[in-house]
């Protein structure tokens, strides 16, 4: 693995957490907002 591989992995990882995670924190802070009110 060169430096491009490791890159396109470290560029993968972050897409993936960004697309898991981002929405799923909105949605609990949306379900949490929702249940205080």
């Amino acid at each position: 693995m060169d430096t491009l591989d490791l890159s396109r992995l470290q560029f993968a990882v972050v897409t993936i957490y960004h697309y898991f995670f981002v929405p799923m924190s909105i949605a609990l802070a949306a379900l949490t907002a929702g249940l205080q009110t």
